[in-house]
């Protein structure tokens, strides 16, 4: 018994440092996460919908290594986006400007996803409340077909009077 307790701990031990010592310790520095960051941010001009990140196109790799270099110089990623953008328009950006005519862009969805929701829940009551109104009457027998036609004429000569009145 002693001797199963000892080599299960032992073995336990034994993966525990197996785990510990495999782990991933390969740290990306701040420039190097500074530099991924920016090319997943930026647009290639000639791939549609394609981060320079995720592009294999010669300019692509062109801008990558600018940006690295940038970063490498000291600059801040504000004068990095400035200098693409200059160079290539506000497009060049995959998240748009949050000023001038680009709010929109931040603006219109969750404006929209709110009317939605709206509407969705005026929709809702409203076939709740007639659910509700043909089950009271049902409950009392005031269906359509219980009203005679005797009856519907006296309603509406009662309602037509009201009404010239």
């Amino acid at each position: 018994m002693f001797f199963k307790m000892i080599s299960l701990l032992s073995l336990q031990v034994l993966f525990l440092n197996t785990a510990c010592f495999s782990a991933n310790t390969n740290f990306i520095s701040d420039e190097e996460q500074r530099v991924n960051n920016l090319n997943a941010v930026l647009m290639c001009p000639v791939c549609p919908g394609e981060s320079i990140d995720q592009s294999q196109n010669e300019i692509a790799m062109n801008m990558r290594t600018i940006v690295k270099d940038f970063v490498e110089d000291g600059r801040s990623e504000d004068e990095i986006k400035d200098y693409f953008v200059k160079r290539y328009g506000p497009v060049i950006l995959l998240e748009p400007a949050g000023s001038g005519i680009s709010l929109y862009a931040w603006i219109i969805p969750p404006v929209g996803l709110g009317f939605a929701f709206i509407i969705v829940v005026i929709a809702v009551n409203m076939m709740r409340r007639r659910q509700n109104v043909t089950a009271l009457d049902n409950a009392y027998g005031l269906s359509e077909e219980s009203i005679t036609e005797d009856e519907k004429e006296r309603y509406f000569s009662v309602i037509d009077r009201i009404s010239k009145e």
